[in-house]
Order: C-alpha cells, then sequence, then structure tokens
C-alpha cells in the first residue's frame, strides 16, 4: 500500500470520526435542551411560557439533518416542523384548527418533557384554592367547562343561565351598560361547586399559556364563540 492510499484511508477515518462526534454532540444537546431545571418557580405561569416558547421556537428552527436520524424518523420531524411552523402563523389570524394543534402540542410539552402533574399543576392556577382564585381564574375554568358541554355556544348559554345580558350601573359609570362584574364571577362560581379533573387543570392552563403567547389575551376564547348567531373565529375547510 502505497502512501498516498494511507494518506487517503486517514483522511476518510478522520472525516468519519467528525461526523459521528458532530452527531453524539448534536444528540447530546438535543437532551440537555429537554432537561428542566427545577426550583420554586418552576411551574407558575411565567416559567412554562418561557420553556413553551423556547421549545417550539427550538422546533421550528433545529436542523434535522444535523442529528442523525433515520429516513423514517427525518420525515416525521420535517413534516411536524412544517406542520407547526403552518400551525403557528394561522391561529395568529384566529383559525380554531390550527389553534387546537398548537395547544395539543403544549399540552404534550408540559406533560411529557416540563414534569406537569398532578401535584405541580395548582402551582400555575391555585385550583384548589379558590380564595387565592382571581376573577379572571375563575371565569376561564367556567368557560372551559361550559365549553366542554356546549362548544361555541358556552358564552351564550353561560350568559342565559345566569341572566348577565342585563343593563346594570358600574361604579363611575353615569349611564347602564352591558357588563360582567367581577362579583358577579366570585358568587356564580360559588354556585357552580366545580371538580376539576387533572386533565381539565391542565388543559385549562394550556388554554392560558397560549393566549399569552399567540392568543388574544383574555378576550381569546371569547372572541371564539358564537354570540347572537355571529361567529368570530375563522374556521379552515380545506
Amino acid at each position: 500500500m502505497n502512501m498516498i492510499n494511507i494518506l487517503a484511508i486517514l483522511l476518510v477515518l478522520a472525516i468519519a470520526g467528525f461526523l459521528v462526534l458532530r452527531v453524539l454532540k448534536a444528540r447530546k444537546n438535543e437532551e440537555e435542551e429537554e432537561t428542566v431545571e427545577q426550583d420554586d418557580k418552576t411551574y407558575t405561569l411565567e416559567k412554562m411560557i418561557e420553556f413553551v416558547k423556547r421549545r417550539l421556537d427550538e422546533i421550528t428552527k433545529i436542523n434535522l439533518y444535523d442529528i442523525g436520524l433515520s429516513e423514517e424518523e427525518l420525515k416525521r420531524r420535517k413534516n411536524k416542523k412544517y406542520e407547526l411552523k403552518k400551525a403557528l402563523k394561522g391561529c395568529t389570524y384566529g383559525d380554531v384548527n390550527d389553534k387546537k394543534y398548537v395547544k395539543e402540542l403544549i399540552y404534550d410539552l408540559l406533560s411529557k418533557e416540563y414534569g406537569a402533574d398532578e401535584t405541580n399543576i395548582s402551582k400555575a392556577i391555585p385550583f384548589d384554592i379558590p380564595s387565592l382564585l382571581t376573577a379572571q381564574d375563575k371565569f376561564d375554568i367556567m368557560l372551559y367547562i361550559y365549553k366542554e358541554q356546549f362548544g361555541y355556544e358556552a358564552l351564550t348559554e353561560f350568559i342565559k343561565k345566569y341572566h348577565l345580558d342585563s343593563l346594570k350601573y358600574v361604579a363611575g359609570e353615569a349611564k347602564p351598560c352591558y357588563v360582567i362584574t367581577e362579583e358577579e364571577i366570585n358568587d356564580i362560581y360559588d354556585k357552580e361547586d366545580i371538580v376539576l379533573s387533572y386533565d381539565d387543570k391542565l388543559k385549562i392552563v394550556v388554554q392560558r399559556i397560549y393566549q399569552c403567547y399567540k392568543g388574544y389575551s383574555s378576550i381569546d376564547e371569547i372572541r371564539d364563540m358564537n354570540i347572537d348567531g355571529v361567529s368570530g373565529r375563522s374556521i379552515r375547510t380545506s
């Protein structure tokens, strides 16, 4: 074997070694990204939102060719990446199908990667201590319960049941107006006597994270409702 052949073999081995190390490093980095450092604030909404933003950004930007995937896995991950990028774009326009896709992915990230469980989920929203719930918390919980039963008619049914569509005077206003007050929400929540499963709690947290991240803040679920026969949502039919 002459010197040229020896050098060629060494060069091939060096390149192969470099590629193997690169793949191992990429896999190690990917695993490290999924490791959640826990402290007293880990399961607050703020920390969860930070995690979700980071992971979704990683999923849409990662170079799949650098992590040594099989052909089948590469195809699956490419499709997932494409669907997520498409959904993130579509949900900003109010598409309920894209919104559902993104929320399902957030649910999976929190339950499978972040370590959300029955014990720590109430650190995000104090479900088990009603006195610590804000009016927004209570309204979100009740709207979720009604949506499970009535779908996009949930808000209409909620308003009808408690006669919330009447004019009322509010402090500081000269004329009566249509409004649902915090006092009404607190009173109704006590009457509803709500019992939530872990799955219910996680879905409510997911909605809160979604509306802070990609949705329309506190009115995100309301704008999807059918009110007086008029829908504020966009539905993809394709």
